[in-house]
């Protein structure tokens, strides 16, 4: 936003904002949002290309924090699954998430970076799209340089602290003293953890303060604590699990896990994480035959341990497992080690806090809201992202259902 423009619109429309709404002649045609994650960023764009007149506000002094905090190491934006298998991924109605990927697909999202951002886009081999940068500076320049070209405005370091609705008119309330009234407003706040100095967040005793259902957040794709032995970690901290497979109750999961000093981080963990029971196949690709067979090979007169190094290639962070965590019979039992190696077993205790994790569990509860987002006790007020009480797995599922569900309120607000 240019310097110009602050000024003249604070100067000319400051008594205006502050005392009652604008003009009705302008009314119809405008709209607030606040926050400027994926889900705000992509209704402002939907809206303002259907030549509404947009209001972005954000506490912070730049946008797009979410995109930059997901961009840290490679902004994975979306998934190549199909429909079906994608929304599965979600919690939350299920018809609302079929609905919502079916105006704004993931071969929509996409296109609209290429195309209308003119980012270039690949896909990995885990079946994940990134931004050829792989950040998100460049994508965030773009995206706002579009926007403001469409009109839409961003007023930064306005933190919200209250609203309301008269069933007409929407009010907004900051912190710095400013109040702003519009006839539809789309709040897309974000979810419990992108803000590792607030806890709680400071939005949600607006919702609890108003009697709005709010379901408190807990971490969500997440790293957890296991009991290592400290000749484990003396061995191996910081090393990976190469090619495992993880399982729990959830299900299981392929991929690597890293060893901290206070247990697993990982995507296999991110996405199935609970505490309890879990074990890890060190060696998927292998049934447990194969590897008594292999086991069997050596000519020469190994320990297990030797033969399994030599013989199934096991890396070093999965021998420590079993040299050090496993049970000292396991050793001198061909089947038992056998075993072992495609069934270690584990248990996964807390995990970390809250500000450590991808995303969070919890949020403003869908019994508030109607199919279209909006809050029942308060027309004319959506939410979109992830301050509504959904999850989803990492690997491009988050920022596809910001974006999703912003679309899906601009085309709600539209109608």
């Amino acid at each position: 936003m240019h310097a110009h423009y602050t000024v003249r619109f604070f100067h000319s429309h400051r008594s205006t904002l502050m005392q009652k709404p604008y003009p009705h002649d302008r009314d119809s045609h405008s709209v607030a949002i606040v926050g400027t994650g994926p889900a705000a960023l992509m209704a402002a764009d939907k809206l303002a290309s259907s030549g509404i007149q947009v209001t972005l506000f954000d506490k912070r002094a730049a946008a797009a924090w979410k995109l930059f905090v997901a961009g840290s190491s490679g902004l994975n934006i979306t998934n190549a699954l199909p429909l079906n298998a994608f929304a599965s991924n979600y919690t939350g109605p299920a018809q609302h998430w079929q609905t919502c990927l079916s105006q704004f697909s993931n071969e929509d999202w996409v296109r609209f970076i290429e195309v209308e951002l003119g980012q270039k886009t690949f896909l990995g081999t885990s079946g994940r799209y990134f931004v050829e940068t792989m950040h998100a500076a460049a994508l965030v320049r773009a995206w706002r340089r579009r926007l403001e070209s469409m009109g839409v405005s961003f007023h930064f370091a306005h933190e919200l602290i209250d609203f309301s609705s008269d069933g007409t008119d929407c009010t907004l309330r900051f912190k710095n003293e400013t109040t702003f009234s519009f006839p539809k407003v789309l709040l897309a706040l974000g979810g419990g953890s992108y803000e590792p100095t607030e806890d709680p967040l400071r939005w949600i005793s607006i919702f609890e303060n108003k009697g709005i259902r709010f379901n408190a957040f807990s971490p969500m794709n997440s790293g957890y604590h296991v009991a290592w032995t400290k000749a484990f970690l003396a061995e191996v901290d910081g090393q990976p699990f190469k090619n495992i497979e993880f399982r729990n109750s959830k299900g299981s999961r392929k991929g690597d896990l890293i060893i901290t000093e206070y247990g697993l981080e990982g995507t296999p963990v991110y996405t199935l994480g609970e505490a309890g029971a879990a074990s890890i196949d060190l060696k998927p690709d292998l049934s447990l035959d194969a590897i008594k067979q292999k086991l069997l090979s050596s000519k020469e007169n190994f320990s297990l341990i030797r033969r399994a190094q030599k013989h199934l290639q096991l890396n070093k962070a999965a021998l420590a497992l079993i040299f050090h965590m496993g049970r000292p019979e396991w050793k001198n039992s061909l089947d038992d080690f056998a075993l072992a190696i495609k069934n270690f077993p584990l248990t996964l205790l807390q995990p970390r806090p809250l500000s450590e994790s991808i995303s969070a569990r919890g949020g403003v509860s869908w019994d508030e809201l109607g199919d279209n987002l909006e809050l029942t006790s308060h027309p004319g007020i959506y939410l979109a992202g992830e301050m509504i009480d959904w999850e989803a797995p990492t690997g491009g599922f988050l920022i596809q259902g910001g974006v999703a569900q912003g679309r899906f309120v601009a085309e709600s607000m539209l109608k």
